[in-house]
């Protein structure tokens, strides 16, 4: 699947807001951390162990997050690169918690300690794009400028 966001960045007509490998990575890993909690949620809840709703809802929550986190960071046409870092920033928040709560149940349920295991790689690629991406090649968005314009 890398390949596949790869080509498909290299193929859109505007280039890409980020540099390709920690924007492809950093996708790559957003959509398999919703993918591994979407299952360990399903996991969980077919354990029948009421201590494990705490880490069903984070679950589902990081992986609607990391989800549209995916969708926001493959669209390269005009992106408003503060929305964007904020996006990475929930994104790498959620994944932390998620990846706290998962490996309270690790011990006990393997499946949190995939998922865990999953929402520490997309936490770090998260970051690590925000750090060369958002910094980088941070410009002002429309709210910013309209601000400093007097609207």
């Amino acid at each position: 699947m890398q390949r596949t966001v790869e080509r498909m960045l290299r193929t859109h007509p505007e280039p890409a807001f980020a540099p390709a490998d920690p924007l492809t990575a950093c996708i790559y890993a957003c959509v398999e951390c919703a993918q591994a909690c979407t299952a360990c949620a399903d996991a969980c809840i077919a354990e029948h162990d009421a201590a494990l709703g705490p880490c069903i809802r984070i679950a589902l929550d990081c992986a609607d997050l990391c989800q549209a986190a995916s969708r926001v960071l493959s669209r390269q046409l005009a992106p408003d690169l503060g929305v964007v870092s904020m996006v990475l920033q929930l994104c790498a928040t959620v994944c932390d918690a998620c990846a706290y709560e998962c490996r309270r149940h690790a011990t006990t349920y393997a499946h949190c300690d995939v998922c865990a295991a999953a929402c520490r790689r997309c936490t770090d690629a998260c970051r690590g794009l925000l750090a060369t991406t958002v910094t980088t090649y941070r410009s002002r968005g429309p709210y910013e400028a309209a601000e400093h314009a007097g609207v």
